[in-house]
């Protein structure tokens, strides 16, 4: 068995000491010689392995045909990073453990994780998308392997060819780059139709669960709205603080082809709560106003 002693680094975190007089220290005193802080720490990255996907993120596979399509490259890209991603979470949560159990020696990286996950903060290398400043390490885990999860059930899609990848359904909030689809939702658009990207204006609609699409339509899921409620396709105000829009259909339409309507509402729409991102600007029916007033806007992510 190999006995270890631990000594203080400049950094302020325990080093493992691997001298012999160490080991006979080890030899005559016996029990765990972990400080309270490892064993705590050892428990919590067993938790987290728990939670992250363990599977191995597929590329997604180029042919001549799907290459031109913008919409499929954007998934090819978002995968790229979910994979590199997930790659290095397990590996770091790996070596953690492994230290925390006394069977790997620390780095000066290894030694920052330490740091930075017994304070449950995101480490840096880890931070290679955009999240509230205040989000914490427990939350941020359980988000990214939702994220992870989302880019399995798009690998899966793209086997099945481009319409079914065009037809799944998307959360907006798990997306890396949420401005970076909804641009390639209009190029995808604006490439089959052969219209310009100029003439494409975005039509919205919300429902209670998925609808048909057409080659214009794409489905998201995940949206909050804060402040306001949609009431017989109109929007009003609420006292709700969140209203979940359970499946929002949008269509990239010829401003000349949009119907006219009524009075609406332009709303923006926000990466999280604290609006700092703006992704998009959404247009509803309705027949009120104070909607700037009251501060109603859309929200990708619930994540603080």
């Amino acid at each position: 068995m190999v006995n270890w002693r631990f000594v203080i680094t400049n950094a302020g975190i325990p080093s493992v000491d691997f001298s012999e007089e160490s080991s006979r220290r080890r030899s005559v005193i016996g029990g765990d010689a972990r400080p309270q802080w490892m064993r705590s720490l050892s428990l919590s990255v067993a938790k987290w392995l728990e939670i992250v996907p363990k599977q191995s993120l597929n590329p997604l596979k180029r042919t001549v045909e799907n290459i031109k399509d913008p919409l499929y490259r954007f998934f090819e890209r978002e995968c790229t990073i979910g994979r590199n991603l997930l790659k290095t979470v397990l590996q770091d949560l790996n070596d953690v453990a492994q230290v925390c159990e006394l069977k790997k020696k620390q780095t000066n990286y290894i030694r920052g994780l330490l740091s930075d996950l017994q304070k449950g903060i995101i480490p840096k290398s880890w931070n290679r998308y955009t999240v509230p400043g205040s989000t914490t390490l427990n939350p941020w885990i359980v988000d990214f392997s939702e994220r992870i999860r989302q880019l399995y059930n798009i690998v899966e899609a793209a086997k099945k060819g481009q319409t079914a990848l065009k037809e799944l359904t998307v959360w907006l909030g798990g997306l890396f780059s949420q401005e970076a689809y909804i641009t390639a939702t209009r190029q995808s658009v604006a490439q089959c139709k052969g219209y310009s990207l100029e003439e494409l204006q975005l039509k919205v609609s919300v429902h209670e669960k998925p609808v048909e699409l057409d080659s214009s339509s794409f489905g998201i899921s995940g949206l909050k709205l804060m402040g306001a409620v949609q009431v017989d396709n109109k929007l009003k105000i609420s006292e709700d603080i969140i209203t979940d829009l359970t499946y929002t259909k949008i269509s990239w339409v010829r401003s000349q082809d949009l119907p006219s309507s009524g009075k609406q509402i332009t709303l923006p729409v926000y990466l999280n709560n604290t609006r700092t991102v703006l992704v998009e600007t959404l247009k509803f029916d309705t027949n009120e106003s104070k909607f700037y007033e009251r501060g109603v806007a859309i929200l990708c992510t619930s994540l603080s």
